[in-house]
């Protein structure tokens, strides 16, 4: 699994050979990896220099570390770079517009791609959380049910890269204006336009109408804008 790295700085060796592990299918989800002197000894290094390589993948969340346990894998390979694109947004300013922008555009391709993808069990599964969000009266419920449905579209779209981008971006939407899904998703009137258009974006992916997914996708999102409008501008009221 492991060999001995050669002229290259050992970090960068590790590093590569973890990764080229992970890739080719000898190190899977989950799996343990060898004892830190043991994958030391193999490669030809010390010990923190192998600490030093594993440290740098967990914060990558690649690999997971468990006190007296040993290392591992991370369970969820499709989800890693959520936390470093997560990040590297918000030290990039974050502006929410272009992060809404970013965002509107990954939705409106998941919704596409999750039309053509869709199976029984997905659209199952889809009326089942658009159910509970019609009858959850709680905005913070509603909120985490609106979240579950979105990550569910992107599931079904079968990108895990597209997945990470799309979480990340999502995410910086909630650091940046805390609280915004709970906001939108209030039981009055203008939730009742969100939820009159998750129904019409579920029926378009389950029908296999990946034209009608996007579209409605897209109309969502600008309903969404306009919400998040909203808000900033009250909190700059409130600043005042």
């Amino acid at each position: 699994m492991f060999r001995e790295i050669g002229e290259e700085r050992a970090f960068d060796g590790i590093l590569k050979q973890i990764i080229e592990n992970i890739q080719t299918g000898n190190l899977k989800a989950g799996a343990a990896l060898p004892a830190e002197r043991t994958m030391a000894e193999t490669m030809g290094v010390s010990r923190p220099a192998v600490r030093e390589a594993l440290r740098a993948l967990e914060l990558l969340g690649i690999v997971k570390s468990v006190p007296g346990g040993g290392n591992y894998i991370t369970e969820n390979l499709d989800t890693w770079l959520i936390g470093p694109l997560s990040i590297l947004f918000r030290l990039n300013n974050g502006y929410l517009r272009q992060n809404q922008q970013l965002r509107a555009a990954l939705e409106r391709e998941t919704a596409l791609l999750a039309a053509k993808k869709c199976t029984p069990l997905d659209a199952a599964e889809l009326w089942m959380i658009l159910a509970r969000l019609d009858a959850a009266e709680d905005e913070k419920t509603r909120g985490k049910l609106d979240q579950e449905l979105h990550q569910k579209i992107a599931r079904i779209a079968d990108n895990p890269m597209l997945y990470s981008v799309l979480s990340a971006a999502d995410q910086l939407t909630e650091n940046i204006i805390e609280g915004t899904r709970d906001y939108i998703m209030k039981k009055n009137q203008s939730a009742s336009v969100v939820d009159e258009q998750h129904h019409k974006l579920v029926e378009a992916i389950i029908n296999g109408n990946a034209e009608e997914a996007e579209l409605a996708m897209s109309q969502h999102m600008e309903t969404i804008e306009q919400y998040l409008d909203e808000i900033q501008k009250g909190q700059q009221q409130r600043r005042r």
